[in-house]
Order: structure tokens, then C-alpha cells, then sequence
């Protein structure tokens, strides 16, 4: 396979810059961080790490933004904003932090900040990047709980905050984190323009590229949250593999409304544009009417793409069909000419139901672009930009990403039986193993560095030769992979047969009353499990003998759900994403509500 070699843990030796480095200010001893019991010097680059691929851009965010300095980089409810007021902000934060708190530079820093979905996240951000410490952005809504797990778990030193979550950042701080407010923005005036490279602290771009970067704790649907450690590079890789498969050019402009604690929203609709010089049109949280007529908008500052999970695209088809469903079929024809307009329309963070995929291509006459990622590896499969995106597929992998898909092996520790494997030019499918699901497993600079403070953990979770195990069911056919599901959870095994839950959950979606769904797999003595479902129908009457009479047409009877509870509500996390171990025990339980 001529894709490119990584192993966790190794640095690159950058072998292509587009510009000459800035000089390195050293006040201390070779800087280190720590990733569980692996300590790494990031002054010098690793003598045996892999050269770079010749084409590969080594500008970093911080360094790439004076190109773009007159140009609206951030749009909000406050005011539009320029690349050069949001850098110059971050500069003079940078400084006044530098200066009241210094950090301990012979080790990680974490900060952590509370967040709106506004121009201060950004500049928070880059401040905070500025200084060469770790960002660890919290959403201030979370339970009170969580946010001090998070804070306690990552040894985060600072708190920043702006003025509107002061006494919440004051509340915690006894867990040790300084809480630090930060004057918000909410015009853009009052602009005195600073460098970053003229600061007597600024990093070097080459060692900028090798620090970590970003802290994201996992959602937490299989265990407890696991704080993720990203490098710059790791962003970067990511960053660059979306601009190239998706085309992306600074005359863009995204409508921005997801959370900007998870990869989905920071990385993809956020960091992505900004380092191509487009513009982010922010809104400080979704809304299905604001986001629907917002891209109906064809004014001057017309959206040009979008991002979301399966479940906002949900509730603005719901929306679609309360506000147009009764209009004429010339409103209808030109909402749908409008929504042409824009070139993409991206799904993510959760897998996407075909019905879904359908009925936004007949309101929008999009198909709209799947891609497939996780916290630990960002983006790592995507459907093509141009040519058949297939409806239930997650395409081939991005630019320098690696997969496979392989089963454990028992009798070499570590090792999986390999079925397919390629990277973005090239797949090689095993003899007599077409068409196999098994795990897939991914390799690159994407990869993340490790879980903070759990060594053990990341061991765990690659193989023996390197590659990160993501815990999904893959199969490799007709030129495209697909995700089957989780393998501890979506994997139902029912009497020697593997049934995928998605596959089920994209059935029982096509009947016309069934609202949402989530099949789970049941302990049952005889079978090993028995396939569950929790529907919430559309109307009252629904029963579950009707909806499995309507499933026989459809499914083979092994995989037609046994038992059928409907509710109300079916409880998502913020990404859309469902804990069905959290289900299990509430609806079938010993504790479980009679």
C-alpha cells in the first residue's frame, strides 16, 4: 500500500514549509508534555519520525490569518467581524494573560473556558494557542457535575470566562482551576492592533505545529467522559483533508450552529473556513425556523454551505412541512430552487437514516454529503464532493488517512485478521473476504495523542502495530464503506446471527408514523439477545403488532423487533447522539418505571 506510514506517538520531521520560520524565543529547558507515561519533547523534532508528504502546507492557523487580515472572518448577533480585529483581541489577551498568570512551561497547560457561540469563543481560542497551552472549551450549560469532572480530570490551571458566566467560573474554584473574565466583545470597535510575532513569548510555527492543541471529552455514551488530546497537527491534518475533499475556497460562507465543544463544530464548521479565509455566520444555538429561512436567504451574504447532525436536518423537515406543506407548487418550487443554490450540505456525528436523506433531497434537491469521524480521529471517511454519494455509505478516507477493516485475531496478541484496507487512491481487499464486516481501524496523522491522564486507556484502544481501534462494524463493498454500528451496542447477536441495530433503525423509520427509533439488543437465555425497540410514533394508535406486521415486508423475521415500548421522548445528547445503555436500563431495567 503506498499510503502514509504513522505510528502513534512519533513525530514528523517537516520536510516542506511554505515560509521561513519565525526564530525560536527558548527562556527554560526543552519544553515537554505528557501524555499518560509517555513524555514527549516537542523543542526537536524526532530523529525517526516519518518525513512529510512533499505537498503538505505547514502554515499553522495563528501564522496562516494575517493573509486574510481586511476580510470578514466571524458574523454574529453582535456585530460582523474582521480576521484582523479577532487576531489582534487574541494578541492582547494573550499578553495581559502572559503577564498576570505564567505558566509552568516544563509541563501541559490546560485551559479551560466557558463559551458562548460567539466572536469570544475564537478569540479564547487563539489566546489561549498563543500562549502554547492546551484549549479545553466548556459549555457552561452542562450540569454543574460534569463541568466539575471536566475541570478536576484535566488539572486545568485556568478558568477563563467571560462576564456573563463569572459567578458560575467563581463557583468552581476550588477544584483548583483560576477563574480569569475576560471584558466580552460585542462590537467592533475600539481596535489597536498588535502582532502576535512581536510578543517576547510568541512560539515558533514549526513548534507550535508539534504541541497539543485541544482537549474534547468524549460524549460519554459508552463510558465515562474521556478527555481527548489533539495536537495542532492532528487539527491541521484535519483541516486540510476537508478543504481538499470538500472544496473549499475563502468566498465561502457557512451557517454556523452547532456546539463548539465537539470536533463536528469546532473543526469542521469553525477552524476549516477560518483558515481559508471564509466567513462563519454564527448563531448562538440551533434553531429549526432560524436555520431553515436563514438559508433561504439569498441576499449579498448568501449561505453557501451547511453542517449539522441527522437530527437537526430532522427537525427542519418537520419544520418544512408544518410552514410549506400546504403551500402552492410554486412556493414549494422556489424554496427548492433556493436551497439549490447553496453547494453542500454536510450530516455527521451520528448516522444518518436514509428517509431522512430522502426527504431533504426532495425539499432541497441535495443530496447530502455523509462523512464519518470520531473525537479521537476527527474526519476519516467522507463521500466524494462530486460523483454518487451512496445512501447509507461513508465513502473512502480523507487525504492522508489510512483504514482498515480487520477481526481479532486470538492467536496473535493484539493483531486483527485484515479484510480490507486502503487510503484515499487505493483499496486492497483481502482473497475470500469480500464483502466481510469486521472493525475498523484507522492510521495517520489524524490520530489523536492520547486520553489524558489514562495510559492504559490508550493502549487499549490501539492494536499492537499502531492502528486506533474505533470500536465500529465496517464492511468494505461496491467501492464504499459503511458503518454496520457500535460493536457493543448496535451489534445485536441473536442466535448466531450479527444483526446491525442501524440497519433495523433505517427500516422502521420508512413507516409513516414512526417519528424516531433506537433498537437495542435485549439479554435473552435462549437466544443470547433479542431485538428491542423504543419508538416514538407519530400518533396514539399505533401498537406494536401493527408495526410488525408492516416490518414482515420488509425485514427477515430474526431481525423484526420482539418487543416494541413507545414513548414520547427518546433522549439525545447535544450531537444527537443516543446513550443506548442508558435506554436499556431505563425501560428494561430491574429499576425500570412500571
Amino acid at each position: 500500500m503506498n499510503c502514509l506510514p504513522w505510528h502513534p506517538g512519533q513525530f514528523w520531521r517537516i520536510t516542506s514549509l511554505r515560509k521561513t520560520l519565525p526564530s525560536l524565543v527558548l527562556k527554560s529547558k526543552p519544553r515537554a508534555f505528557h501524555c499518560g507515561r509517555i513524555s514527549l519533547t516537542v523543542d526537536r523534532l524526532d530523529k525517526m519520525a516519518y518525513p512529510m508528504h512533499s505537498d503538505f502546507p505547514c502554515t499553522h492557523m495563528i501564522y496562516k490569518i494575517p493573509e486574510y487580515f481586511p476580510q470578514t472572518a466571524l458574523v454574529d448577533e453582535s456585530d460582523s467581524y474582521s480576521y484582523v480585529f479577532i487576531y489582534t483581541k487574541s494578541v492582547s489577551l494573550a499578553r495581559r494573560l502572559h503577564n498576570a498568570y505564567p505558566l509552568n512551561m516544563d509541563k501541559t497547560n490546560v485551559i479551560a473556558f466557558f463559551y458562548d457561540n460567539n466572536v469570544n469563543y475564537v478569540v479564547m481560542l487563539w489566546a489561549i494557542w498563543m500562549l502554547g497551552a492546551v484549549a479545553l472549551p466548556l459549555n457552561h450549560a452542562y450540569p454543574r457535575e460534569d463541568l466539575q469532572y471536566f475541570l478536576t480530570d484535566s488539572m486545568a490551571s485556568i478558568l477563563l470566562t467571560t462576564q456573563n458566566h463569572k459567578e458560575k467560573a467563581v463557583s468552581f474554584s476550588q477544584v483548583g482551576a483560576t477563574p480569569v473574565v475576560y471584558p466580552s466583545i460585542n462590537s467592533n470597535e475600539n481596535l489597536v492592533f498588535e502582532s502576535y510575532d512581536d510578543l517576547d513569548f510568541a512560539i515558533g510555527e514549526q513548534w507550535l505545529l508539534q504541541k497539543p492543541a485541544l482537549m474534547i471529552y468524549t460524549s460519554g455514551t459508552t463510558g465515562k467522559p474521556k478527555g481527548v488530546l489533539l495536537s495542532h497537527t492532528n487539527l491541521h491534518i484535519n483541516i486540510l483533508g476537508m478543504i481538499d475533499a470538500w472544496r473549499w475556497v475563502g468566498n465561502d460562507r457557512i451557517l454556523h450552529s452547532l456546539p463548539l465543544n465537539h470536533v463536528h463544530g469546532v473543526v469542521n464548521a469553525l477552524l476549516t473556513p477560518l483558515y481559508c479565509g471564509a466567513t462563519v455566520y454564527m448563531l448562538p444555538k440551533f434553531d429549526s425556523k432560524v436555520v431553515f429561512e436563514r438559508l433561504l436567504d439569498r441576499s449579498s451574504d448568501s449561505i453557501t454551505l451547511f453542517m449539522g447532525v441527522p437530527t437537526m436536518y430532522a427537525l427542519m423537515i418537520k419544520y418544512y412541512e408544518e410552514t410549506y406543506g400546504n403551500a402552492s407548487e410554486e412556493t414549494i418550487t422556489e424554496v427548492k430552487e433556493q436551497l439549490q443554490q447553496l453547494r453542500l450540505f454536510v450530516s455527521g456525528s451520528a448516522a444518518l437514516p436514509i428517509p431522512v436523506l430522502d426527504k431533504w433531497k426532495e425539499i432541497s434537491g441535495h443530496t447530502m454529503l455523509e462523512r464519518y469521524g470520531m473525537t479521537e480521529i476527527g474526519m476519516a471517511l467522507t463521500n466524494r464532493y462530486k460523483g454518487q454519494r451512496v445512501p447509507g455509505a461513508v465513502g473512502l478516507p480523507f487525504k492522508y488517512v489510512d483504514f482498515r477493516i480487520g477481526n481479532y485475531n486470538a492467536y496473535v496478541d493484539g493483531e486483527y485478521e485484515v479484510l480490507a484496507e486502503g487510503c484515499d487512491g487505493k483499496v486492497r481487499v483481502t482473497e475470500g473476504k469480500e464483502g466481510q464486516e469486521g472493525e475498523l481501524l484507522i492510521k495517520g496523522p489524524n490520530v489523536f495523542l492520547g486520553y489524558w491522564n489514562a495510559p492504559h486507556k490508550t493502549t487499549e484502544s490501539f492494536t499492537s502495530s499502531g492502528w486506533f481501534k474505533t470500536g465500529d462494524m465496517a464492511v468494505y463493498e461496491n467501492g464504499v464503506l459503511k458503518i454496520k454500528g457500535r460493536i457493543s451496542v448496535d451489534i445485536i447477536k441473536y442466535g448466531g446471527f450479527k444483526i446491525s441495530a442501524l440497519e433495523i433503525e433505517d427500516v422502521l423509520l420508512q413507516h409513516p408514523e414512526v417519528q424516531e427509533c433506537s433498537v437495542l439488543g435485549l439479554s435473552d437465555i435462549t437466544w443470547g439477545q433479542k431485538v428491542a425497540a423504543i419508538v416514538k410514533p407519530g400518533v396514539s394508535n399505533l401498537t406494536q403488532e401493527s408495526l410488525q406486521k408492516w416490518a414482515k415486508d420488509r425485514l427477515p423475521k430474526h431481525k423484526i423487533p420482539s418487543v416494541i415500548k413507545f414513548v414520547d421522548y427518546i433522549p439525545r445528547n447535544n450531537m444527537g447522539k443516543i446513550n443506548k445503555k442508558g435506554l436499556i436500563k431505563e425501560y428494561f431495567g430491574p429499576n425500570r418505571n412500571k
